[in-house]
């Protein structure tokens, strides 16, 4: 296969190119983007693309309300929800090589927990499955790139650096369970439920950074396939 033939289907499965002189840039990659977003979190493995939902993170760690009481960790943590991501905006500034991206998600995580410490002064320590959601979680992304020269001899993009900041609108907490007593699982649910705000402040920036480092990933990978001239042509 021709080259360019196959950077077109390749463009044609996952995003529709948008000129860069383009005054309405900005208009045309968010509606491509939108378009692609399912299959760019469901990842393609025969391009080297993996799967962003569910995505994986090993441990969270919280304690509630602080050392001296409850220490959570919960463990093998699957947060489901990426592909149903609502991108609200999609800006590129071509001059300062930046892209910044807005986006809501609800994301729902299955995991386990383990949990020791003290409630009310009596002792804790159990074990079993948990939930989370996050509700209404909005993303404010930040990508910065440069432009290099790859093997195929065509300009790339290439990431040098990306943040991303959040804000949610409610967690919900839920662990199972609790030293196989209703009465005390239902008051630590409460604590955790009553504490959200507290406990998303401390995990947030984990959860943040496995999140954007993984959806980065996935994208320097499709920036390597796909040469700017085919992207964004003139």
């Amino acid at each position: 296969m021709h080259i360019n033939t196959y950077f077109s289907l390749f463009l044609a499965d996952y995003l529709k190119s948008c000129s860069r002189n383009d005054p309405n840039l900005n208009e045309c990659a968010l509606k491509s983007a939108r378009e692609s977003l399912n299959l760019f979190a469901l990842g393609d493995t025969s391009r080297g693309l993996l799967p962003l939902d569910p995505l994986y993170v090993a441990e969270m760690k919280i304690c509630v309300p602080d050392k001296n009481g409850l220490n959570v960790v919960f463990k093998n943590n699957y947060f489901k929800g990426l592909a149903k991501l609502h991108l609200q905006d999609l800006k590129f500034d071509l001059d300062k090589k930046l892209i910044t991206a807005d986006a809501l998600v609800t994301l729902d995580v299955k995991n386990e927990y383990e949990v020791s410490g003290k409630i009310l002064v009596l002792p804790i320590r159990s074990s079993g499955d948990a939930s989370i959601k996050l509700k209404n979680t909005l993303l404010h992304i930040r990508i910065w790139y440069k432009h290099i020269t790859a093997d195929d001899d065509k300009v790339h993009w290439n990431i040098t650096k990306h943040d991303i900041k959040y804000e949610v609108e409610k967690a919900i907490f839920r662990l199972e369970n609790l030293l196989n007593d209703k009465n005390i699982g239902d008051q630590i649910n409460k604590l955790l439920n009553e504490m959200w705000r507290e406990i998303v402040a401390d995990v947030g920036p984990s959860i943040c950074e496995s999140l954007s480092d993984s959806v980065v990933n996935n994208l320097a990978v499709l920036l390597n396939q796909v040469p700017y001239d085919e992207l964004m042509p003139e």
